[in-house]
């Protein structure tokens, strides 16, 4: 998508409000196909699962230089998943300039100041719970920490993608014109 759009409002199940920075219209973006929860539950059993069974691998093995590949990759992995999961989140094709009248926009303004201010703290703790797992790894002798630091950070980066800082800056930008 457009680096100068920047998501105002996300309509929980089907579309997100975005301003475009060049041109000061809004578009409505709607959401294409989601993961289940279900399938997202499956994805960390995969990796539980998975961890206990490379954990007797890793614990015969494991080195600092091992331990600092093996973050580096985790990191790697997830920023593509998420980066990919990106891309496929918005049904781009049906992208559509929206105006909005003074109480809708306003009412969606005042929404996605408090869904920037839940953005902003999630990717803070999601940050500081990734550290502290990526710690642990490198202390613990176990894969474990390393499965939970990556998870942190797929969290951290979906809500990067977020713009929440941006938002914020668009935002009081459009209350200010009002």
């Amino acid at each position: 998508m457009k680096n100068a759009l920047v998501p105002i409002y996300r309509n929980t199940d089907l579309y997100t409000l975005f301003y475009d920075q060049d041109d000061g219209a809004i578009y409505k973006i709607p959401f294409g196909k989601k993961n289940s929860i279900v399938s997202v539950y499956l994805i960390v059993i995969a990796l539980y699962i998975s961890g206990n069974f490379l954990n007797g691998f890793y614990q015969r093995h494991h080195s600092f230089f091992l331990d600092t590949s093996l973050v580096i990759i985790g990191i790697a992995i997830t920023y593509f998943t998420v980066n990919k999961m990106y891309q496929v989140y918005y049904m781009k094709e049906k992208i559509r300039s929206i105006i909005l009248d003074e109480s809708s926009l306003e009412e969606c303004i005042d929404k996605g100041m408090k869904q920037s201010r839940t953005e902003i703290w999630v990717i803070i703790l999601s940050f500081l719970f990734a550290v502290v797992t990526f710690i642990a790894f490198f202390t613990v002798n176990s894969v474990k920490p390393l499965i939970f630091g990556c998870l942190c950070t797929s969290v951290f980066l979906s809500f990067i993608y977020m713009k929440p800082l941006k938002r914020r800056k668009v935002i009081k930008k459009l209350q200010s014109e009002k």
